[in-house]
């Protein structure tokens, strides 16, 4: 079977015929993987030739490709993270970059500005996302 080579012939195909939905995330799951020109997501879309709307079309349509989704924006999270470490890419728009591919800060602090004994100085409680950061945090504490 022909690929697909324009969006309208696109749409119709996979309407018709649901493999190619699932060749086509698989295929934007492995160029997230090795393609270094993939580092967001309309990336992904555009190298297989989707519009970002089909495929969020298709993510809302069938639950199961919203993991595909994350998979493939863990994969190029992982390549702007390894590449701004290595000195590739400018460390603050890498920064941005996986933000706005959803990547989380882990730590969370809030304060409370009534403390324990009474006095008015904020109490700040640290949740952090890891056993052993929590560990470490603790032992500084206590110092």
């Amino acid at each position: 079977m022909a690929y697909p080579t324009s969006f309208k012939e696109g749409n119709q195909a996979a309407k018709k015929n649901p493999k190619i939905v699932i060749r086509k995330f698989f295929e934007m799951l492995e160029l997230s993987k090795t393609d270094s020109e993939v580092l967001c997501f309309q990336d992904a879309c555009k190298k297989i030739n989707w519009r970002q709307s089909k495929v969020e079309y298709w993510v809302k349509k069938i639950p199961v490709f919203e993991t595909l989704k994350k998979d493939i924006q863990a994969n190029i999270i992982s390549r702007i993270n390894k590449g701004a470490l290595e000195g590739d890419y400018q460390p603050t728009a890498s920064i941005w970059r996986q933000k706005q591919l959803g990547e989380t800060d882990s730590t969370n602090i809030a304060h409370d500005v009534k403390s324990s004994d009474g006095s008015m100085s904020p109490k700040y409680v640290i949740e952090v996302a890891d056993k052993e950061t929590a560990e470490n945090l603790q032992k500084l504490k206590t110092k």
